[in-house]
């Protein structure tokens, strides 16, 4: 457990450092910055993942992202900050790990090119599930 608190705690630094460099703003501002229309897209796949469908919310995420743009990257910032509050029995209930957040969030910075600094947190990630 304390290994995936670990894990989460880097996520969450991690959006904030993101969030910093890009935007130049903390976390919870950037998320300000969206228009209406893209606040309700991430609350709704927040919502997604809060009524348990994760890897559904996870893979729209993921398709968000292929179109890397700086909405998408703060819907995206936002997403993984709200899963990384999830505590160990709900990911758990929903066979889901912090490990698989972890290559999630890899997946997912990548898109935006930004791969190099999550393996600097959360190193190669060839950790078992």
């Amino acid at each position: 457990m304390f290994e995936q608190d670990y894990i989460m705690r880097q996520i969450k630094e991690m959006t904030a450092v993101i969030a910093k460099i890009v935007f130049g703003a903390k976390t919870d501002q950037s998320f300000y910055m969206l228009q209406e229309v893209e606040r309700q897209k991430a609350f709704a796949l927040i919502e997604k993942m809060r009524n348990g469908e994760i890897k559904d919310a996870v893979d729209d995420v993921n398709r968000l992202a292929d179109t890397p743009t700086k909405e998408n990257l703060i819907i995206g910032l936002e997403f993984y900050s709200q899963l990384s509050d999830m505590g160990d029995d709900f990911l758990a209930e929903k066979a889901y790990s912090f490990v698989s957040a972890r290559k999630d969030f890899e997946r997912f910075a990548e898109k935006f090119g930004m791969q190099q600094m999550t393996h600097l947190y959360f190193g190669g990630g060839d950790d078992d599930e």
